[in-house]
C-alpha cells in the first residue's frame, strides 16, 4: 500500500496540484546522506543564487545593495540585514515580494496569527513542494508511510475541494476542533476510538485538553503509534499528559514562515533542522551565534522565490546544546523577567500549575499571566471547588518571591481558545 501511494498516487497528485513533493521527497532522502560539508556547500552556493536574485526581483533588497554599494557575488549571508515582522509590515508586504514572479506559480499564506498579530504573504509552489516532503520525511522516521491512516485535529473546517480529496485519498481524516467543553471533546475521543488512526497531529493545547480528559474518564482503547505536536510550544507537562492518555510517545515541531522544518528526533535526543530547505540561526540579543544557552531563531528559506525570506527574526526563543536545538521556549515576547534578570517562559507555568506535587494541580483548570502596564503581574485563574484562599495564598507568595513585583489574581469563568486553537499564557497589556 506505502509503494503505491508514494510512487502512483503521490505523483498523481502533484499533477493535479501542480507541486513537485514526490520529486523531491526523493531528493532528501538523497540529502540525508550528505556529509556536513556536502550539505555546507549545498547552503552555500543556494545562498549565492538567492542573494543575486533577491538584488535584481526584490524592491526592498535592491535598495539595499545600491544603496550600500555591495555587489551580491562579494557579500555572505551573515553580512545581511535581519528583517523582521514588523520592518515588513513598515515597508509593506510588497517591498519583500519578487517583482516577476509567476503569478500562478504562488499561494497566498498567512502567519497563524498565535500573537494576535497575523501578516500575509506569498510562498511559491515549489517551496510549498519542499516543506510538505520535508514534514514527510520526518514522518517517516518515525515509522509512518503514505496510506497510514492520520489524524489531524486543527481549528475551522476544511473548505477547499482539492484538500478535501487529498485528506480521502492520503487516508487523512480532518477534525476540526471548535470548543474545549465535555461534549466536544468526547466526541473527538468517540472519533479516536472508532477510526484507530496510527497517527495524530494537532497543536498541544487541543490534544493537552483531549489527553486530560480521557485521563479522567475510562474506557478508551486507542493507541496511536506516535502523536505529532505543531503551531506552539510543547511543555514538559503538557507531553507528559497526553503521552499517559493515548500510551505513545510525542514528537514535537517547530515550524514558522521563513525557517526551515524543525522536528524532534524520535529517540527524544534534540531537533533536527531540514538544512535542505533553509538555514536556521540562533543569535542573541547582540546578533552573535549561540551555541550554548538561549537565542532567538533567525531564518533564511532557501527555496521561496515568490517571497523571500531572508534572515527573518522569528523572534522565538531556543535552548541550544553543542549548536543543537534542544528546546522550543517560544515567543521572546511572551516571557517575563524578574528583577534578577531571569527569564520566564511558558514551561515555568505549565511545571507549576501541572506538577504533581503542587495544589495547584487539582485546583486551577486553566490560567493566564499578565503582565500590567502599571509593572504588577496578575494570574487570571479559572478554578475548581478544591481552590481555596490557601492555595491562592501560595501561588501569590510564591510568584511575588519569584519576580519580585505585586502578584494579584482575578479570577475568572474562562480563557478562551484563540482563532487558532492557541491560548496565549502571557499577555502584556504594556
Amino acid at each position: 500500500m506505502a509503494f503505491i501511494h508514494e510512487n502512483i498516487i503521490l505523483p498523481l497528485s502533484d499533477i493535479l496540484s501542480g507541486e513537485s513533493v514526490h520529486m523531491h521527497l526523493k531528493d532528501l532522502r538523497k540529502a540525508e546522506q550528505w556529509s556536513a560539508s556536502q550539505l555546507h556547500d549545498y547552503q552555500k552556493a543556494k545562498v549565492k543564487q538567492l542573494l543575486t536574485y533577491v538584488a535584481t526581483e526584490v524592491p526592498f533588497y535592491k535598495d539595499w545593495f545600491h544603496d550600500h554599494n555591495i555587489n551580491p557575488a562579494e557579500i555572505t549571508l551573515e553580512q545581511m540585514p535581519i528583517v523582521s515582522k514588523d520592518l515588513m509590515r513598515q515597508e509593506g508586504i510588497g517591498r519583500f515580494t519578487a517583482e516577476h514572479f509567476p503569478i500562478n506559480q504562488r499561494i497566498a499564506s498567512r502567519s497563524s496569527g498565535s500573537t494576535g498579530e497575523p501578516f500575509s504573504f506569498y510562498v511559491s509552489r515549489e517551496a510549498y513542494s519542499v516543506n510538505t516532503a520535508a514534514k514527510l520525511r520526518t514522518w517517516y522516521q518515525a515509522g509512518y508511510r503514505l496510506g497510514d491512516r492520520y489524524m489531524k485535529i486543527a481549528n475551522g473546517a476544511r473548505h477547499g475541494k482539492l484538500k478535501k480529496i487529498q485528506d480521502r485519498v492520503n487516508n487523512c481524516l480532518y477534525v476540526p476542533f471548535y470548543s474545549v467543553d465535555d461534549d466536544a471533546l468526547r466526541a473527538i475521543l468517540d472519533l479516536i476510538d472508532c477510526q484507530q488512526p496510527k497517527f495524530i497531529r494537532s497543536y498541544p493545547m487541543p490534544l493537552f485538553l483531549l489527553a486530560r480528559y480521557r485521563n479522567t474518564h475510562a474506557g478508551y482503547s486507542c493507541v496511536p503509534k506516535h502523536i505529532m505536536t505543531t503551531g506552539s510550544t510543547l511543555p514538559d507537562a503538557y507531553r507528559q499528559e497526553i503521552e499517559h492518555a493515548f500510551g505513545c510517545d510525542v514528537i514535537d515541531s517547530y515550524s514558522c514562515e521563513g525557517v526551515p522544518n524543525t522536528y524532534e528526533t524520535p529517540v527524544h535526543n534534540g531537533y533536527q533542522v531540514c538544512g535542505y530547505y533553509g538555514i536556521a540561526e540562533v543569535l542573541d540579543g547582540d546578533g552573535r551565534p549561540v551555541n550554548d544557552g538561549v537565542g532567538r531563531v533567525v531564518g533564511t528559506d532557501l527555496w521561496n522565490l515568490a517571497h523571500p525570506f531572508l534572515r527573518y527574526d522569528t523572534q522565538d526563543l531556543v535552548e541550544v546544546r553543542g549548536g543543537r536545538i534542544i528546546r522550543i521556549m517560544g515567543r521572546e515576547c511572551e516571557s517575563l523577567v524578574d528583577t534578577g534578570g531571569r527569564r520566564y517562559t511558558v514551561h515555568n507555568f505549565v511545571g507549576f500549575f501541572q506538577e504533581d506535587n503542587r495544589p495547584t494541580r487539582q485546583s486551577v483548570d486553566a490560567y493566564q499571566v499578565v503582565r500590567r502596564r502599571d509593572g504588577g503581574i496578575t494570574f487570571r485563574l479559572v478554578v475548581n471547588n478544591q481552590y481555596s484562599k490557601t492555595i491562592e495564598r501560595y501561588i501569590v507568595d510564591y510568584w511575588q518571591e519569584q519576580f519580585g513585583k505585586p502578584v494579584g489574581i482575578e479570577l475568572v469563568d474562562s480563557i478562551p481558545l484563540m482563532h487558532n486553537n492557541k491560548r496565549l499564557t502571557i499577555v502584556d497589556e504594556e
